[in-house]
């Protein structure tokens, strides 16, 4: 019965491995991560509402390769990519750039470096150029993005942000917001079944040999 045991542990062990590389903040040291960016009511309040874009984002590889289409060339301001972190919300910046006249953007940086923690949001701000203060973002937020691997939680009376005089805020924040955290959760609780099978295995050999 326990002669070919030791192949199945050996499964099990190449199983946990490969559940364990295939986790991290948002998945940030794999494959590039594909976001769709359009206007979201949440937090979204200036510009077309029609505008669209997608971001490949590597944070392993440090960049960022971008394109919208929809929005309006600026004339003295400029467009600035961000990453919003899940846990702490802190904002990094992925540098600026300017649509044609056409209201289109094709946007491309390597990075040095980018930080390796989980990511919930990918959004655009409208910043001054010359911008004062480039670490800081601007409250004029255009089109934005989710971070794959989300859940759904529900949040009451999310409270309105207060915007500069001459921007029209958005209708009202849903009553449901999306939030990055069920995916690493579920890796987890797969992560500890295996580990238990395969102690369970390992005790079952040690048994065996002993009688």
């Amino acid at each position: 019965m326990f002669k070919n045991i030791k192949p199945v542990i050996y499964s099990f062990v190449v199983i946990l491995g490969l559940v364990l590389l295939t986790t991290g903040p948002a998945a940030a040291n794999g494959a590039p991560i594909k976001i769709f960016l359009n206007y979201l009511p949440e937090f979204s309040n200036f510009g077309p509402t029609e505008a669209t874009g997608e971001a490949l984002l590597s944070i392993g590889e440090a960049w960022v390769e971008l394109t919208v289409d929809g929005l309006h060339k600026l004339e003295g301001q400029q467009y600035q990519a961000w990453l919003i972190t899940a846990e702490t919300e802190e904002m990094i910046s992925l540098g600026t750039f300017n649509t044609d006249d056409d209201g289109q953007a094709n946007y491309f940086q390597q990075f040095d470096d980018l930080p390796i923690v989980e990511y919930r949001y990918f959004v655009i701000t409208v910043e001054a150029d010359p911008d004062e203060n480039p670490a800081q973002a601007d409250e004029r937020w255009s089109i934005g993005g989710l971070f794959p691997n989300v859940r759904v939680e529900i949040i009451q009376g999310t409270p309105t942000p207060t915007l500069p005089p001459g921007i029209t805020p958005t209708p009202g924040a849903p009553g449901a917001l999306p939030v990055t955290g069920m995916w690493p959760n579920s890796v987890a609780a797969l992560s500890a079944g295996l580990l238990a099978v395969g102690a369970g295995l390992v005790s079952l050999v040690l048994i065996k040999r002993k009688q």
